[in-house]
């Protein structure tokens, strides 16, 4: 009670300070806005300087001449300065680019510049964003994208992207999950600008506990990553940027309804408090109290829910100092199982009772990063990152019961130097520790109890060098040694190789090295819904050790029709291949095996991806995916892994009118055949195929934009999609065979939605 009452009004406190300085400021402040870009000519055309090609540029310095106010560059080249009386030159500075300058004549204009190569400069920029960007295959997702699938959480937030795929973990929770490369999400690093976020017990909720009004953009990284964010990066990274109080909107809210009765609500608010001190608050609230049954089994097609969510984030900046800190707090609560089911203490209750599952999560983090970059050379910087959690989750499953707990640390130093003009180095270590209590107790159909608590303790030194060999060729190598208390020292190597043969084509190679801790129970939580009994073979504190080595390539080429219109084709092929895993075993239908991997098992993945603009304002993009991944199972050898389709084609369409006024998006999904788990030793009418039909989703949304608000409507899952009889024996719940873990396809038909954002810059 006392914790919840100081958490209450902690939260009233921030949300007064905010109000109060945005109706002091609301129009005391004003800002010089425009756009910055590189310019390059094209040789393929008669008169290169008639058409000049446009790239965005990320993180261009800019500052007021003899001033002591500057800014950066955001992923779309544009920027946002705060005026200052008397000052009216603005300064461009970028490493390997031409200095230059412009002198504001009116505050009210929208600034475009755009910087030259300094081919004779030749530097390698070592600003993190921008080297991973250069050098790994990189997409990505702004602001603008998650405006395309209006709702709600980053876990529904990928239809629109070619390279995640989201599917439905179970039949019951609702919970979305991604796949990477043909591989489950756990194996991508997400984080939170570069620091370790989704992971330990939030790595199946992770995404779901973040708002996509928070987000400014997303970088999606394949391959292996940079040594520098840690071991845990196998199949690539997916680094979130949140919105940043120096370029966000002074107030944004975000409403959402559905046709299922599910309310949304986002309210984000920045301020500058001093020249020196600039805050952020993001807040989430969203429920669903209505029961949906659309296929008529019984049971709720999703939880009945309530969430309480914010972020707080402060930043500093100084000549030659840079902080920021925050803190996230969570509150999620969720029921659903049979109609009838209304209490969630009502599970340690007789069998004849409606069968439930609420899961109950309470969540906090700290983060802080701060840096000192030096006064005589900009290259040269120290910095660090500190993050803590707790998290803590209450789930039942029938009367069966979960408890996960976690503590978490972490602390990384940086230290990067220049190398001479084309080389440059990165160092420094980093120290993790993760307290882990993962506790099941069983007690239908089967009396049983799990207990897979561990601590972790891992201190990794690392170094990575970049560099620009020629004109044409660059590479970023990496070394990772970890001294990690369960799997001993480790080293993982990584290297990503960048040629660029002409400007528009970018060929890029990449290969490493990349290790995790499973927690098994978080992990594979969809399959708990079931009369599965849990078998955790040989457990040890190692045995949850996974281990894989990535490898692969990007080819990319970009080219103009007409004289504006880019377009883009992308093909990239990319190999995992395992030496530790742990492996969920379903192919008996009564229990569910968990045990390190015996032999070998990979994944291939294979993408090629068109990008163009068709006519002025319509986009469109076209990709198709191949999977063929394997997981070698005791008994059987060899196999297809589970609900992971072999084919995936995705359409994207959008248009802009000229005016702007309009935002029209269709996202067209196919995805082909996937292996079920073997359910054979089951009675018949409990049997499901070997394999599960194909089948395509729609989705499409109407966006009508005004100057200080924005209406949308749409529908998700427009072809009624569903999947039929998804719980198997959904008649006797606490009996055997019973299942709401097979499911491949939408549990949920067509879903109309409406919602509002309101803004001031």
């Amino acid at each position: 009670m006392k914790k919840s009452f100081l958490l209450y009004i902690y939260l009233v406190n921030i949300v007064f300070i905010q109000f109060f300085y945005l109706n002091k400021n609301l129009f005391a402040q004003n800002y010089i806005q425009g756009n910055i870009s590189e310019i390059s000519e094209n040789k393929n055309q008669k008169n290169s300087s008639q058409n000049p090609q446009k790239t965005p540029l990320i993180g261009v310095t800019i500052q007021w001449k003899n001033g002591k106010i500057g800014a950066l560059s955001d992923s779309l080249g544009n920027f946002k300065i705060l005026e200052e009386t008397d000052k009216n030159t603005l300064i461009f500075s970028y490493i390997g680019y031409k200095k230059d300058s412009f002198l504001v004549k009116n505050p009210q204009d929208f600034i475009k510049i755009s910087l030259k190569n300094d081919t004779e400069l030749g530097e390698v920029v070592i600003r993190q964003d921008r080297n991973a960007d250069e050098m790994q295959a990189m997409e990505t997702m702004t602001a603008k994208t998650f405006k395309k699938s209006a709702c709600c959480n980053l876990s529904e937030s990928f239809e629109t992207n070619a390279s995640i795929d989201v599917s439905t973990s179970d039949a019951i929770s609702g919970t979305k999950q991604i796949r990477f490369l043909g591989l489950d999400g756990n194996y991508a690093q997400i984080m939170m600008e570069n620091v370790p976020a989704v992971r330990g017990l939030a790595v199946r909720q992770g995404l779901y506990f973040t708002s996509g009004s928070w987000i400014k953009n997303i970088d999606i990284g394949k391959g292996a990553g940079s040594v520098l964010n840690g071991y845990e990066s196998i199949t690539g990274q997916i680094n979130m940027t949140l919105a940043q109080p120096e370029n966000s909107e002074k107030l944004l809210v975000n409403g959402y309804y559905n046709a299922g009765n599910r309310f949304e609500l986002n309210l984000n608010t920045t301020q500058k408090i001093s020249p020196k001190w600039e805050t952020t608050f993001m807040s989430h609230y969203s429920q669903l109290q209505s029961a949906i049954d659309q296929n008529g089994d019984g049971f709720m097609d999703i939880p009945k829910f309530r969430q309480v969510n914010f972020i707080n984030r402060w930043h500093y900046t100084s000549d030659n100092f840079h902080g920021q800190f925050g803190v996230k707090v969570l509150k999620d609560q969720k029921l659903g199982g049979e109609n009838e089911h209304r209490h969630p203490q009502d599970h340690n209750v007789p069998t004849f009772t409606p069968y439930g599952v609420s899961h109950n999560t309470e969540r906090q983090e700290f983060w802080s990063k701060f840096g000192w970059v030096s006064p005589k050379n900009p290259l040269k910087s120290i910095g660090f990152i500190v993050n803590t959690a707790h998290h803590d989750q209450h789930s039942w499953y029938g009367m069966n019961f979960y408890r996960g707990k976690e503590l978490f640390g972490y602390l990384q130093m940086i230290l990067q130097l220049p190398l001479g003009e084309n080389h440059s180095l990165k160092t420094g270590f980093s120290t993790i520790f993760n307290d882990f209590q993962e506790n099941f107790e069983a007690k239908v159909p089967e009396n049983y109890a799990l207990n897979l608590g561990r601590q972790e303790i891992a201190q990794g030194f690392y170094a990575e060098h970049s560099a620009k060999w020629t004109k044409t060729l660059s590479s970023v190598t990496g070394l990772r040694a970890d001294f990690h208390n369960l799997m001993g020292f480790q080293l993982n190597p990584r290297l990503h190789l960048k040629y660029t043969p002409k400007k528009s084509t970018h060929i890029r190679l990449s290969a490493g090295r990349g290790m995790r801790m499973d927690s098994p129970l978080a992990s594979g939580t969809g399959y708990l819904a079931s009369s599965r009994k849990v078998l955790v073979q040989n457990f040890n504190n190692n045995a949850f050790t996974e281990i894989a080595w990535n490898y692969g390539t990007s080819i990319s080429h970009t080219f103009y029709v007409g004289k504006e219109r880019e377009w883009n084709i992308t093909a990239d092929f990319y190999r995992t291949d395992f030496t530790k895993q742990v492996v969920f075993d379903l192919e008996n239908a009564n229990y569910l095996k968990i045990y390190a991997l015996q032999g070998n098992s990979y994944a291939n993945s294979f993408q090629i991806q068109a990008k163009a603009e068709i006519l002025n304002g319509l986009h469109s993009t076209l990709a198709y995916k191949y999977y063929d991944v394997k997981t070698n199972f005791e008994n059987i050898g060899l196999q297809s892994a589970y609900f992971t389709p072999q084919d995936r084609i995705m359409w994207n369409l959008s248009y802009q009118t000229p005016n702007l006024n309009w935002d029209f998006d269709m996202t067209l999904e196919w995805q082909g055949t996937q292996r079920l788990p073997n359910t054979k030793n089951s009675p018949v009418e409990f049997q499901r195929p070997a394999f599960a039909r194909d089948y395509m989703m729609l989705n499409a949304q109407i966006t009508r934009n005004f100057l200080r608000w924005e209406a949308y409507i749409g529908g998700e899952n427009l072809l009624n999609v569903m999947q039929e009889n998804p719980i198997i024996n959904s008649q006797n719940p606490y009996q055997r065979y019973f299942d709401a873990s097979v499911v491949y396809a939408p549990i949920m038909g067509a879903m109309g939605y409406v919602g509002v954002r309101f803004f001031v810059k």
